[in-house]
């Protein structure tokens, strides 16, 4: 997390988050990278010398100020890379610093005007000096954004937060969550093989039901059409097959049936 999101307090979030330009690095190093490329230029020269004592001056020298020029442009790269410029929910924030930091904050609230100052070569790089004005400004109070990347955007940011913060009504309105659609309860599962169930079906299908009483007299031909023990036992045991190629009984079960049907008859 960067040093300025540290800052944040609860509840606070990053509106925009923005930097200088990478401009700003040149501007900051224009003499250092000069210098190194000086420095690299002689010392080549120096290379095609006769070996003297003017030569070994040179070189060091030269060897001085290109080790220079990059330790300046690699601090400045550095600074650059922890400038940050912050528009959160409530205020602006500047942090920056390399190993010492310097964090300058202002109130939204406290925002009276902002003036943008864009040149020509900032308007085709992108870049531009950001001038907030606030009630601190009479007491010596510094939210300058010198050199902000993209500074059309951060402003409009600003001032659009600002805005939500003076009218809470513009907000959009909070996210409202959908009810769950109403389940349907799952149909149950047929029983398994040697379950408890499978034996109140087993009983159910093996026992005949109850004959209707008849309203009229058999006939003789009703008599001699009538079931027998073994016609009845010869039905169950297809029921039990059936249930045991379906899986629903197991042939154990089937065959200890088999066997107490057979002893009835």
């Amino acid at each position: 997390m960067s040093y300025a999101r540290k800052q944040l307090a609860r509840g606070e979030e990053v509106v925009y988050d923005g930097g200088q330009h990478w401009f700003a690095v040149v501007v900051r190093v224009w003499w250092a990278i000069v210098l190194a490329i000086l420095s690299l230029a002689v010392l080549l020269w120096a290379i095609t010398w006769d070996a003297s004592l003017a030569k070994n001056i040179i070189e060091i020298l030269a060897f001085v100020g290109l080790a220079a020029g990059f330790v300046k442009m690699g601090t400045a790269v550095w600074a650059w890379r922890n400038t940050e410029f912050l528009v959160t929910t409530r205020r602006l924030v500047r942090a920056e610093g390399i190993l010492n930091k310097v964090v300058m904050d202002a109130n939204l609230e406290k925002v009276n005007d902002a003036h943008l100052t864009q040149g020509v070569l900032g308007r085709i790089l992108g870049y531009g000096d950001l001038d907030v004005m606030t009630a601190a400004d009479e007491m010596g109070g510094v939210e300058d954004f010198p050199m902000l990347a993209d500074p059309i955007d951060f402003k409009v940011a600003m001032l659009n937060q600002k805005e939500l913060m003076d009218r809470p009504d513009l907000a959009p309105p909070p996210y409202q969550r959908q009810e769950a659609p109403t389940m349907r309860p799952a149909e149950p599962l047929p029983p398994r093989a040697g379950s408890d169930q499978v034996t109140m079906v087993d009983q159910a299908q093996a026992e005949p039901a109850p004959a209707a009483p008849a309203t009229l007299a058999a006939t003789p031909e009703a008599s001699a059409r009538s079931t027998t023990p073994a016609d009845d036992a010869g039905a169950t045991l297809e029921r039990l097959a059936a249930l045991r190629d379906r899986g629903l009984i197991t042939p154990e079960e089937y065959d200890a049936k088999k066997r107490e049907l057979l002893e009835r008859i």
